[in-house]
């Protein structure tokens, strides 16, 4: 009777053993549950802040040109981040390269230059992508870059762009501009600016470009479709002139 009594305490010692380790067990895996789903709700909010800094450009009323350079600026430090730091364990998976698509056959049409334009005249539509970073796009949103251009020279360039007319050919406005010039700088005009095709800083060229760059910052651009996104993250951007 008294072995009988040992072996039912030994076997309900055991049973509570049993008991506590399986309710141990339950309670390590809900908390390795809690804390990947922790961990998951973290990477997932840390992408949609990510997504979120690309997403705000995607107004229905559309963005100005001056947006959409600080978006392809955005673009470009992403894809060389991942390139020259190879940024790993991030909710953001850097080998995803990002690719932002502009047409701009509308804009070309309404304030081209034609021959004289700093945008092809062949194919409107550019890209910045990881392959095809230095780009028409590219070198058109550097090329007048303040730290290239004193303050004096965009102030001229701000006035004799706006003399500029696209309507016009290079010869016509090379004469409106010439008379102008002993109104707002006469030591370009008495230099001889445009006199015989002669011109000094800053060219004529330089003028036309100015007056497209100018043109482009204050111009509306929409979304073409729909974003394209990979496993939750944001890849390719498309838009074009706003008409």
């Amino acid at each position: 009777m008294e072995n009988a009594s040992k072996a039912l305490l030994m076997a309900g010692g055991i049973l509570i053993a049993i008991l506590i380790i399986g309710a141990l067990l339950l309670m390590v895996n809900r908390i390795g549950d809690y804390q990947r789903g922790q961990a998951s709700s973290v990477k997932d909010s840390q992408l949609a802040k990510f997504n979120l800094d690309f997403e705000r450009y995607f107004d229905d009323k559309g963005i100005l040109g001056t947006d959409l350079i600080s978006l392809a600026n955005k673009v470009i430090d992403y894809n060389d981040r991942g390139d020259q730091l190879g940024v790993k364990n991030s909710s953001v998976n850097y080998d995803i390269k990002m690719t932002l698509n502009l047409d701009m056959t509308g804009f070309k049409q309404k304030y081209g230059n034609g021959d004289n334009s700093m945008f092809s005249s062949n194919n409107p539509r550019y890209t910045i992508d990881a392959n095809n970073r230095k780009n028409s796009l590219r070198n058109m949103m550097n090329l007048y870059n303040e730290q290239n251009f004193t303050v004096a020279d965009i102030a001229l360039l701000k006035k004799l762009s706006s003399i500029y007319d696209t309507s016009k050919n290079k010869t016509k406005n090379i004469e409106d501009i010439r008379n102008e010039l002993k109104y707002i700088n006469t030591s370009l005009y008495n230099s001889g600016w445009g006199v015989n095709g002669r011109t000094s800083s800053p060219s004529i060229d330089q003028i036309a470009y100015y007056k497209e760059y100018s043109e482009f910052k204050s111009s509306t651009f929409e979304m073409d479709g729909d974003p394209i996104y990979n496993n939750g993250q944001i890849q390719t951007m498309s838009f074009k002139f706003k008409e």
